[in-house]
C-alpha cells in the first residue's frame, strides 16, 4: 500500500480518539475494572490479529477501528485501574511504576514485532497479535476480582 494510505489510517485513528474516547470511556465508567480491560484487550488484539487476514484498504482500515476501539478503552481503563488499586498513599509510586513498564512495553514492542516479522512473516505477527490479546483478555477476564472501589461496589 502506498505509504499515503498508512498516513490515511493513522488519521481515521487520530479522528476515532479525539471524537469518540471521552464519550466512550463516560459510558462505561461503572464498568468494572476486569470487563473494561478484558473488552479492551480482546478489541486490541483482534484488530491487530485481522491485519493477518486483510487484504485491501477497506478491510485493513476495518482492522484499524477495531483495535483504535480497544486501544481506547484499554489504555485509560488501565491507568484507571492501577490509580484505583493502589493504595492512597502510594498512589504516586504505582502510577510511576505503571508509565515506567508502559514506556518499557512502547520501547521493546516495535523491537521485538520487527524482529519476528523479518524472521517469521507478517501473519504469524498479526496471529501472535491475536493470541496474546485473546490471552490477556480471557485471563483478566476470569478472576474473581481485581480488587478497588469500582468492583467493590458491583460486588
Amino acid at each position: 500500500m502506498p505509504e499515503a494510505v498508512y498516513g490515511l489510517f493513522f488519521t481515521v485513528n487520530t479522528v476515532l480518539i479525539i471524537f469518540l474516547e471521552v464519550p466512550l470511556n463516560a459510558a462505561m465508567a461503572r464498568w468494572s475494572h476486569r470487563r473494561s480491560l478484558a473488552l479492551g484487550a480482546l478489541l486490541t488484539g483482534a484488530g491487530f490479529g485481522a491485519l493477518a487476514l486483510a487484504g485491501g484498504y477497506w478491510s485493513v482500515g476495518l482492522t484499524v477501528v477495531i483495535w483504535t476501539f480497544g486501544e481506547m478503552i484499554l489504555f485509560p481503563g488501565s491507568a484507571a485501574a492501577v490509580a484505583d488499586w493502589a493504595p492512597p498513599d502510594r498512589r504516586g509510586e504505582y502510577m510511576g511504576l505503571y508509565a515506567m513498564t508502559f514506556s518499557l512495553c512502547l520501547t521493546v514492542g516495535p523491537w521485538l514485532g520487527t524482529l519476528v516479522l523479518e524472521r517469521l512473516g507478517s501473519r504469524p505477527l498479526w496471529g501472535l497479535c491475536l493470541l496474546l490479546g485473546c490471552c490477556t483478555a480471557a485471563m483478566v477476564g476470569s478472576m474473581r476480582s481485581l480488587g478497588g472501589r469500582r468492583e467493590a461496589a458491583e460486588a
